[in-house]
């Protein structure tokens, strides 16, 4: 994957819009980037785009440069994206991810888990839930089927399955640092 790639990621993963951080990375071929003129080009809202390069700095992959005004009193914010940072940006996230995946399979393993058998996504009830709720029924609470236990198997397949990605994306930029 190409240092591009890796900015344009780490930027989206800020952004939540991969096309966005698309578009940033390309007006910031120079690596600096006026805030006016990101308004104009990505077409953003002012306190949008203040909000967004704002969340970005938090994660240490843009740079306030400094202000400066124009001739006309017009006060320009000069910014960068710090490229440096986007693989280890990405290694944190995809770590953080990780250690969710592997506690949310820990959970599924350990645990026997309902839901409604009209409608999963009505509601996700523990054992222990179900039991304290025994008075009314094993039944959904919001539609009144019954309850039924989840399959465990498809739920820890899909979690094994992300968890390959995500190890084989880690190792991708492990690799990549070398």
């Amino acid at each position: 994957m190409s240092d591009e790639d890796l900015i344009v990621l780490a930027l989206a993963v800020v952004a939540r819009d991969l096309s966005l951080a698309r578009k940033m990375v390309n007006f910031a071929r120079d690596g600096v980037m006026e805030e006016g003129e990101m308004q104009e080009k990505l077409k953003l809202p002012p306190t949008e785009l203040r909000q967004l390069l704002y969340r970005m700095q938090d994660s240490n992959l843009v740079v306030q440069l400094g202000t400066k005004e124009d001739e006309s009193g017009n006060r320009l914010t000069y910014w960068r994206i710090n490229k440096d940072l986007a693989k280890s940006f990405l290694a944190r996230k995809f770590n953080e991810a990780r250690e969710m995946l592997l506690r949310r399979r820990e959970e599924e393993s350990s645990g026997e888990y309902y839901v409604c058998a009209a409608d999963p996504t009505h509601i996700r009830l523990s054992f222990d839930e179900v039991i304290t709720r025994m008075d009314d029924g094993l039944v959904c609470p919001v539609c009144g089927a019954m309850l039924e236990p989840v399959d465990r198997g498809k739920i820890l397949e899909e979690i094994d399955r992300m968890l390959d990605v995500l190890n084989k994306a880690l190792e991708s930029l492990e690799g990549e640092a070398s």
